[in-house]
């Protein structure tokens, strides 16, 4: 008989981790310290949910609500918001589905929920579900070793490598006060650029002291100024990158090119199989950054489940930036002091969950 249960109690941790660890597709925003950060930093409230069979783990599925006013009715279960991927985690087991997916009604009963949304690599066997296939996060496979790997880059990557070498940028690693402090600068103002509000300091805070020893960030410095950055988290063999900002105004200096090279080489020489370049959608800019490397994309599949008498147009209701509202909404964003900015945006983003 299959039991899902809504796990609270931290004494779980170390079984679900575990489970994770055994996992082929788990990925580490769905490590159990999540939970706390989505608890602590932005007063969200969770359910982990916990799928058994024959008093055995067969699956996993965080989920966090989300209340918005301002988008849609509101109300929303994501797995999980602000990263790139997480959703159910099986590992291969084969169970029946139904216990889980009445858990899931009655979750967005409770919570008055529009949808369940989750993101996964692989997808959940279910004709009940809408899934979007517009985002990938790509692999670039890290086995070659440093000199293989800068062997297999084109000559157009090598040259803007070089050239922000050869301009005097510098690159260092580290997790303590200094470097998260000099990152969230970076990071909140290219955020306000791109108009999305900025995650509080609290939560680059947070994800470095619960990943502690599996989180760094290299910063990239031009004649003593910061400006660039990139948060990592390691889980496994694979070294992922689930923020990083460089500041426009250096796009010159080709510096983006020399924080990923730099996390490339760290990948390669600690042993990890592979370096998750986070996500991108296709014909975006980003998506032919990472590309250029040689990196693989990877089909992400976004999937909702939603509310019994929910008749939204399932097609364009993700489609903020296609909003009039949204234009006014970014230039006016775009535009205030990103003081001001980063002080609304704590309260803003709280009401947003995309990656």
């Amino acid at each position: 008989m299959v039991i899902v249960d809504v796990v609270n109690s931290g004494k779980m941790r170390e079984e679900w981790d575990l489970f994770l660890n055994e996992s082929e597709n788990a990925s580490f925003a769905s490590l159990f310290d999540w939970k706390t950060i989505y608890e602590d930093v932005f007063g969200f409230k969770t359910f982990y949910l916990l799928i058994r069979e024959d008093e055995k783990i067969r699956g996993v599925l965080p989920l966090v609500h989300i209340k918005s006013p301002l988008i849609g009715r509101g109300s929303f279960l994501v797995s999980t918001p602000y990263l790139t991927q997480s959703g159910l985690c099986s590992n291969g087991n084969q169970f029946d589905t139904f216990p889980l997916i009445n858990r899931l009604k009655e979750l967005m009963e409770d919570c008055r929920a529009k949808y369940v949304e989750i993101r996964q690599v692989v997808p959940y066997p279910s004709d009940l579900f809408f899934t979007r296939k517009d985002n990938f996060t790509f692999y670039l496979n890290l086995s070659s070793g440093v000199d293989g790997l800068w062997n297999s880059f084109s000559p157009k990557v090598r040259n803007q490598i070089r050239k922000a070498q050869k301009s005097g940028i510098e690159v260092i690693t580290g997790n303590d006060r200094r470097f998260i402090n000099d990152f969230y600068k970076v990071f909140s103002k290219r955020m306000k650029e791109l108009s999305f509000p900025a995650y509080p300091m609290s939560y680059i805070e947070t994800i470095i002291k619960n990943f502690n020893k599996n989180s760094r960030i290299i910063l990239a410095l031009y004649k003593g100024e910061i400006i660039g950055g990139m948060l990592l988290i390691s889980f496994k063999d694979i070294l992922s990158v689930p923020y990083a900002a460089t500041l426009i105004e250096y796009n010159s200096l080709c510096a983006n090119d020399l924080i990923y090279w730099e996390a490339i080489q760290q990948g390669s020489k600690e042993g990890f199989s592979f370096f998750d370049m986070g996500r991108s959608q296709k014909g975006r800019g980003t998506y032919h950054f990472k590309e250029k490397w040689g990196a693989a994309p990877v089909q992400l599949y976004y999937q909702y489940l939603f509310a019994e008498g929910e008749k939204a147009d399932k097609e364009n209701l993700f489609n903020l930036e296609g909003s009039p509202l949204f234009n006014i909404y970014s230039f006016v964003w775009r535009n205030l002091p990103t003081p001001v900015a980063n002080l609304f945006g704590r309260y803003l983003v709280k009401q947003l969950y995309t990656a």
